[in-house]
């Protein structure tokens, strides 16, 4: 199997483009709880390939037909609050093929019969969308503030949670109505992690503002702690068996879900766009020197080091990891190869198959069991003024259904038809 050149910059963009980007710094001058009627906006549907636009992008809107048939769940970033990528209740098609690709927005969630992301371009991609899942049909819209907005949200049963650059808001499942938000806590840069009805979000780097680690509670946005991080942290945080987990430039740091008190802080020669991954069993982080680390969740005692880049795809016994540009399989025991490599960075995991997307923007499905591919789905490269872009930012599993986002739009792919 060819070997893919590693560039960090793609891997950074493989772990951390799913976080969105904070826009401007400015604030909304204290406006009310921004809440608007649910809307639908008929706009002229055109295709592919060049427009009269800026780029070459796709510019159909929803909603998708043909229709897929999705069930089950991505509730939040990378799957869980622990940030493994694995959902072991669901399976992709075993031979897909896309339904369509429209201009949809940013990477989604989902639970049960909803689907969420924030708006796709030249829309307001500063609201919170709802969305029908089988054609990503808009159902209701809620605008959030005037600057930047982090992606994805993270729903919570009858809650959605989302970061803006300074302030979290939490708003209702079903319909436009802010539950609630804030505080002002400047230079959040990724989304919240939601666990145990606890919103923890990490304000995590901006000039003169201190990097704190919060923790909400989920019922009414009041403050359970707050934790101060010393240095700036601009990945999310993960969750798991009652601890938080935060990466800084230099240390990763284990909070107390319930209390905020710290359980370790280890040194650790990382970048702060890191996203720690979480389990009961041990907590991963990769290093600027390219090695992942596994760590004890109790006290940071290193468990074993491999080769390993970005956030890995955790499974039950073992987790998928970008070395040199090809997803590999390690043993949770002992960080030690136990498979062959697949080419491509792992996205996401469901049941037996690992969804991996290279740098020419093609995304494919293997069989960990077997070894074996089961599809692929090129998506193509765009350009953006003088700039040409091709890349899979997300891929999101459920029964029935591959949601991907990439440079050219959002992809739906469902079962190959006959």
């Amino acid at each position: 199997m060819s070997r893919l050149r590693s560039r960090r910059r793609y891997l950074q963009l493989l772990g951390s483009a799913s976080l969105g980007v904070a826009g401007c710094l400015g604030r909304d001058g204290g406006s009310p709880s921004p809440t608007t009627e649910a809307t639908t906006t008929d706009e002229p549907t055109t295709t592919y390939g060049p427009t009269s636009g800026p780029d070459e992008r796709v510019t159909a809107t929803p909603p998708g037909d043909p229709s897929l048939s999705p069930s089950g769940t991505w509730p939040q970033y990378r799957f869980d609050a622990g940030n493994t990528g694995y959902n072991p209740d669901v399976s992709v098609p075993a031979d897909a093929e896309e339904y369509w690709r429209l201009n949809a927005g940013g990477t989604p969630v989902l639970d049960g019969d909803r689907l969420y992301n924030l708006h796709g371009r030249g829309r307001d991609r500063r609201a919170l969308v709802r969305r029908d899942p089988a054609t990503v049909a808009e159902r209701a819209a809620t605008p959030l503030v005037g600057y930047g907005v982090n992606s994805p949200p993270a729903v919570a049963g009858d809650r959605v949670v989302v970061t803006t650059f300074i302030e979290a808001f939490c708003l209702a499942a079903d319909r436009d109505e802010v539950l609630w938000r804030g505080p002002e806590m400047d230079g959040i840069h990724g989304p919240p992690a939601v666990g145990d009805g606890v919103a923890v979000v990490s304000g995590g780097g901006f000039d003169g503002v201190p990097t704190q680690l919060r923790a909400f509670e989920l019922a009414d946005g009041s403050e359970r702690w707050r934790y101060d991080l010393e240095s700036d942290a601009k990945g999310a945080p993960a969750v798991a068996d009652g601890a938080v987990f935060v990466v800084t430039g230099d240390a990763v740091h284990a909070v107390d879900l319930a209390t905020g008190e710290r359980r370790f802080r280890g040194e650790a020669r990382t970048s702060e766009w890191t996203t720690p991954v979480a389990t009961p069993e041990a907590a991963y982080l990769s290093t600027r020197g390219d090695e992942l680390l596994a760590l004890a969740p109790t006290d940071g005692t290193e468990l074993w080091r491999s080769p390993g880049s970005g956030a890995p795809v955790v499974a039950d016994d073992v987790l998928h990891v970008t070395v040199d540009g090809e997803t590999a399989t390690l043993s949770r025991d002992d960080g030690r190869e136990a498979a062959a490599r697949f080419a491509g960075a792992p996205h996401a995991r469901a049941r037996e198959a690992v969804l991996v997307s290279d740098e020419q923007g093609r995304l494919a499905a293997y069989d960990t069991g077997e070894e074996r591919q089961l599809w692929a789905h090129q998506t193509p490269e765009v350009q953006v003024a003088d700039v040409i872009s091709r890349g899979v930012a997300a891929a999101v599993p459920v029964d029935g259904a591959v949601y991907v986002v990439a440079a050219d739009g959002f992809h739906g792919l469902g079962p190959a038809r006959d």
